[in-house]
């Protein structure tokens, strides 16, 4: 019917998820008029996801899941407070589970990568998302060749802020607990 998810219409809009601010947006940016017109789809998704950017509460997803073990970390794990929006404090915050097994997605890691790469990468640091800096060791392969496990070290003093010695991290790469 008319409120099919994949009919332009209003219904179906929202059906999809849109929000009726982001449709009023978009309402505001094309006009009226009596001429026929064709609207990019890329201009309704604009305002949808501007919308979204704005008042959407953060979480975060791994797609492609690789296997993290941080050798040196102490105890079974902690709860890690993280805000549920970067920008808007008043949206409160949530706790998430963090332990020495982690995962993060298999696009952020590399063994070799160039200067412009600001993930993890062999011997070198990164930022987990709202918590430590890890710097990764070694890797594990299965018999193809695809990593099954990448060991990492952290830097215990460094929740949530800076190495106290200065160094700079350049990435910040997002995961999910064991």
């Amino acid at each position: 019917g008319w409120d099919d998810p994949r009919m332009p219409t209003i219904s179906g809009l929202r059906r999809r998820g849109y929000t009726a601010a982001s449709i009023r947006e978009f309402c505001k940016r094309i006009g009226v008029t009596k001429q026929d017109n064709t609207i990019e789809m890329a201009s309704l998704e604009s305002c949808i996801r501007e919308d979204l950017n704005e008042n959407a509460p953060r979480a975060m997803a791994v797609i492609d899941p690789v296997k993290l073990v941080i050798e040196n970390y102490q105890g079974e794990g902690e709860m890690v407070t993280m805000p549920n929006h970067p920008n808007k404090p008043e949206m409160g915050s949530r706790q998430v589970p963090f332990s020495g097994e982690i995962w993060i997605d298999r696009a952020d890691f590399r063994e070799e990568a160039n200067k412009q790469y600001k993930r993890l990468v062999l011997g070198k640091e990164v930022r987990l998302r709202n918590a430590y800096v890890i710097k990764a060791e070694r890797v594990e392969k299965d018999a193809e060749g695809n990593i099954t496990t990448i060991f990492c070290t952290y830097d215990a003093d460094t929740l949530s802020k800076d190495p106290a010695d200065g160094r700079k991290v350049k990435g910040v790469i997002h995961w999910v607990s064991a």
